[in-house]
């Protein structure tokens, strides 16, 4: 190859996708974006926009004028880029807004480890798909988030809120949250200068059992990560749902936590 072809070929040369068009391409592997699904929780970084699938619903428990409304004043998220909710549910199920057998996908980003009722969830958008329709999901990995501290999620935690029809955290899960999140950055965590025994405390002891006094009384909804896992602890902890509930899916994909990040992506789909 002489050096007018040699620059030919870099002049033709796709250009490397940005970082967040490689999430979303990750995220969304073999979705079609000429079918139909839902996204839940898109707020300012839609996974699948409607400029590349038309048909995709975005479903939140809040309108976009509420959402706006509560990220105002939140740096970190762009309200200008929040889309139009097509589903608002305001706590209702899902399942009161689609009919069953009706989509061919469902998007989660950063939704599932908030889910109460992680088992039920599953199930309830398992029934929402087509045979052969897709869930992708974007899930934080314990080991590289605030989440560090914390145990993983054990099977009898995710059966026992299925059993109980869990719609809010338990005390136990806010107790776990309040008193073992840390202040890290995965860079922090991935290079070692960061561990469990040295990430301090987003709380403190002192201002944890003092927000913890307050929440024992509190009836509102209080958001946490009730669900923690790697990577590895995610499948295999689907691969145990499946054969003891036999729900109807498989996992397509799953792209492990990358260095320097804080997320996996898998796909399960219906059979």
């Amino acid at each position: 190859m002489n050096d007018t072809e040699r620059m030919g070929a870099q002049l033709n040369k796709p250009a490397p996708l940005d970082p967040q068009s490689l999430r979303r391409m990750r995220i969304t592997a073999g979705i079609d974006p000429e079918s139909s699904g839902i996204e839940y929780g898109p707020l300012h970084r839609t996974i699948m926009p409607r400029s590349v699938c038309k048909t995709v619903r975005y479903v939140d428990y809040k309108s976009r004028d509420e959402l706006a409304a509560h990220y105002m004043n939140d740096p970190n998220v762009d309200v200008s880029l929040i889309p139009e909710i097509d589903i608002v549910t305001g706590g209702a199920l899902i399942s009161d807004f689609v009919p069953d057998d009706s989509l061919d996908f469902v998007i989660a980003s950063h939704v599932l480890e908030h889910v109460p009722d992680f088992i039920g969830w599953l199930e309830t958008n398992l029934r929402l798909l087509r045979p052969g329709g897709r869930i992708a999901l974007a899930f934080p990995d314990r080991r590289f988030c605030f989440d560090m501290a914390k145990q993983p999620t054990s099977f009898h935690e995710v059966i026992a809120a299925y059993f109980e029809k869990r719609t809010q955290p338990n005390f136990t899960q806010i107790c776990d949250h309040i008193l073992n999140s840390r202040k890290v950055t995965p860079a922090e965590i991935w290079d070692g200068r960061l561990n469990v025994d040295n990430a301090p405390s987003v709380h403190g002891s002192t201002g944890a059992l003092s927000i913890l006094r307050k929440l024992v009384t509190k009836t509102g909804y209080h958001d946490v990560h009730c669900w923690k896992f790697s990577d590895q602890e995610f499948i295999d902890m689907l691969t145990r749902i499946k054969a003891e509930l036999h729900l109807p899916f498989e996992v397509l994909s799953l792209f492990p936590t990358r260095r320097n990040t804080t997320e996996f992506f898998a796909v399960l789909v219906k059979v």
